[in-house]
């Protein structure tokens, strides 16, 4: 399918997630055949029209790219740092396709990452609106009390407002720590951390096993792996995208 409304074919080429499309549309920094176009219904033909986002000239692989990375400590998890530090960009832009970053970790954090160029099936795995469930192996400091561990799934009070978990599972004890899978659907920012640090626990290690249906499996830090077809179609089909889009 080549027709489509021009948030629709932004998100498709990899640019960003349709909602971001249009505000790009709306503030003028979109142009279809050298036009500039502010119509959020505007229709575009993908295969033919030639379309500019802040000047630069989209193009259409048909084929979507998805992998699945390792991001070890010390990584930014976006294309660029200004600060100079090891970020995702290199790694990208190796990859066929020139995927980009699904969501982020802290740069303290590691674990599942999905890199992928298909915008839509970004845009549902970040988007607040769907809910999509992340689970984590998490090490704190000192041993977690039972209380505390009801309190980050009953609600823990944020300065942006209230927060808590889908769920706490404790997976060891030591004598001055203990090592939990938090499962969580929100995506606030360093959200794990800050109920911890609120609850007055050090957060030792923060690993990522889960991404939705997508798991981190064997894989070993800074290692990728593209995904199977198969894998493909039931992630698209658990987010309910339509696989000819």
């Amino acid at each position: 399918m080549s027709q489509m409304r021009i948030n629709r074919a932004i998100a498709q080429a990899g640019v960003c997630s349709r909602r971001a499309a249009e505000q790009l549309v709306s503030s003028g920094q979109v142009r279809i055949n050298d036009q500039v176009v502010t119509d959020l219904a505007t229709t575009v033909d993908i295969r033919r029209d030639r379309i500019k986002v802040r000047g630069k000239l989209l193009h259409f692989g048909f084929k979507r790219h998805y992998y699945l990375y390792y991001k070890p400590r010390g990584v930014v998890s976006t294309m660029e740092d200004e600060l100079g530090r090891a970020s995702l960009g290199e790694l990208c832009r190796s990859l066929p396709g020139n995927p980009r970053p699904v969501g982020r970790l802290d740069r303290a954090s590691e674990g599942l990452m999905l890199l992928s160029t298909d915008g839509e099936l970004a845009n549902r795995m970040t988007h607040p609106r769907y809910g999509i469930s992340k689970e984590y192996r998490v090490t704190v400091s000192p041993r977690l009390s039972d209380a505390d561990a009801d309190r980050m799934v009953h609600g823990v009070e944020l300065e942006d407002g209230r927060a808590w978990f889908d769920s706490v599972e404790l997976v060891s004890l030591e004598r001055d720590r203990s090592r939990l899978n938090v499962v969580l659907s929100e995506g606030r920012n360093r959200l794990i951390r800050r109920v911890c640090e609120e609850l007055g626990y050090e957060v030792l290690r923060l690993k990522r096993l889960r991404f939705g249906p997508l798991a981190l499996d064997k894989l070993a830090p800074d290692e990728y792996r593209a995904m199977t077809g198969g894998e493909v179609r039931n992630l698209r089909k658990a987010l309910k995208l339509d696989e000819k889009d």
